[in-house]
Formats: C-alpha cells, structure tokens, sequence
C-alpha cells in the first residue's frame, strides 16, 4: 500500500513537470509572437515617414530595400540592364557653314526598326531604366540647343526614344562635339553605367564669298532694271484705277440736267404754237445745168445754119 502511494506521488510530480514545461514554453511563444508584430508595425510606420518625406525619394538617394543593402542594389539593378543600338548623326555630315540656318542632331533607340541610314552612325547604352543623353559643344561661336527631354525611359528592347538637338555655327573654325549617354537607377540621380562620350573634330565652313565679275554685275544691273519696270507697270496701273474711280464718282455726282461739255452747245428750243421754217434749198447746181445746156443747143444752131448757107451759094 505505501509502494503504491508511492509509485503515485512520483507519476503526478512528472506530469506537473511536464506541464510547467509547456507552460513555459507557450509562454516564451507568445512572447516572440508579440516580439515580430511589433517590430513589423515600428518598421512601417518608419518606411511611410520616409516616404512621405519631402523629397526623401527623388534627392539621388535610392530607396530603402529590406532585402538588399544600397551596394547590393546598386549590382542587382545592373545586371538587369540590357545593350540597346543608339542611331546618332555624324556630326562631320552636318555640313554646317557659319551664320547659316542651323542643323538638326538626332539620338534614337529605334527599338525594333530598321538600322542608320545616310549620314548617320551607331553606338550602345545600357538599356532598362531612364537613360540621359548629353550633346556638349565647346568651342567659340558653336551653340547647340536642345529640343527634347533629357531623360527617358527605355524599359524593354521594343521601346523608342528620340533626342534633339539645333546644332548652329556663329563662326567659321573648328569646334568639338561630345555625345554622352548615362544610365540612371530608375527616377533618381544615381548613375548605374555612363559609357564613355563620343568626340568629334568638326569644321564650320566660312560663308561663300561675293561673285565679282562683269557678269555678277550685269546680273544685278539687269535685276534692278526689271525689278524698276515692274514696278513702273505696278504703279500706272494703280494710277489709272485711281483715275477711273475718281472720273465714276464725279459723273454720279453731276447733276440730271446739266449738260456735257464734250456734246457741244445745245440747239435752241422751237417756240411754242410755231411751227420751224424750213431753209430755202438753193438751186445753184440745176441753174447752171440749164444756162449750160442753152448755151450748148444755141452753138449747135449756129453750126448748123452756117452749113446751110454755104451749101445754098
């Protein structure tokens, strides 16, 4: 009987300690559970105050990453960057002259399209991320004005980006141009790869001189000539517009009864309850016929009569 009372003490003091054993153990569980929950909800409401932060993202900083520290991200955005060809203007080819019209220079990544044509010539940049391009001119009298955005983004081999710029000489010499192309880590200004520039030696040819020969000279005397004729010609013809209207305007202001110079004077109007007389005819003509006549019968009488006689005797 004491064997068994015994043999139950110890059996219900292992199972209490096994039971102040799990105890614990739940205990310790809980207190890790609670430890990670509140670690989480500190490390938030950390990240949004960061990031509500003016400026906490687009200072060149990269943005935090709970996985990779900022070299490790700096390596992993690298290796996910890709070649591209660039397609660019050879700035030898522009041809530029000294205060003429200035010329366009073209960067693109054409994406998929076909390759450079005339007058153009091909690089790589790293692509799949915002890529800057750059056109430094140096030199006296050279300006090149950009015509597009800096950065764009060129995130897969399909997509196409166009960079412009006005390429101007103000003198005739030699200058250098410079082609850079950067890639940045996504909107920041922390730069991944930047490939070496492209330089180029160009010459601004001088203006072409004036042409001084008799022909040169004959030329000109000539253009001025016509041009002096034509607007001789330009001139009578307003005149003579200017000459009609005013001419128009005056007959519209004459008045009804007024009569016109050109049309001579007027013939004097018949009084009332006359009739005109008639002008006498003269009969000269038909007087003379007659006395002429006479005179020819009485010749013709005498001739005859003087024959008479002379055949009688």
């Amino acid at each position: 009987m004491v064997g068994l009372r015994a043999w139950a003490t110890r059996r219900r003091s292992s199972v209490l300690l096994v039971l102040d054993v799990l105890g614990g153990a739940s205990w310790v569980a809980l207190g890790l559970s609670l430890a990670l929950v509140w670690g989480s909800f500190v490390g938030f409401v950390t990240r949004s105050e960061e990031a509500d932060r003016p400026g906490g993202a687009a200072m060149g900083t990269a943005p935090p990453s709970n996985r990779f520290s900022y070299p490790e991200e700096i390596e992993r955005e690298r290796r996910h960057l890709f070649d591209v060809p660039v397609v660019h203007t050879n700035p030898r080819a522009l041809g530029l002259v000294a205060d003429a019209p200035p010329r366009r220079f073209r960067v693109e990544i054409p994406g998929a399209r076909a390759a450079s044509g005339p007058g153009e010539s091909q690089a790589v940049a790293s692509a799949g991320t915002q890529i800057g391009v750059k056109l430094h001119c140096s030199g006296t009298g050279v300006r090149c004005t950009p015509l597009s955005s800096e950065r764009q983004s060129v995130l897969s081999r399909k997509d196409v980006a166009v960079w412009l710029w006005e390429v101007r000489a103000e003198r005739a010499g030699a200058f250098s141009v410079a082609l850079t192309m950067t890639s940045y880590l996504r909107d920041t200004d922390t730069v991944l790869v930047e490939r070496p520039p492209l330089i180029w030696t160009v010459d601004a040819a001088a203006p072409p001189a004036a042409d001084d020969d008799w022909l040169s000279w004959a030329r000109d005397v000539w253009r001025q000539i016509t041009m002096a004729i034509t607007g001789l010609g330009g001139l009578a013809v307003s005149l003579s517009a200017i000459a009609a209207v005013i001419a128009m305007v005056i007959r519209r202001r004459l008045p009804a009864g007024e009569p016109d110079d050109d049309a001579g004077p007027a013939a004097p109007a018949p009084e009332a309850g006359r009739r005109p007389r008639p002008r006498p005819v003269r009969r000269v003509q038909r007087v003379r016929s007659r006395l002429h006549r006479t005179s020819r019968g009485a010749r013709a009488r005498q001739s005859s009569g003087s024959s008479t006689g002379a055949i009688s005797s």
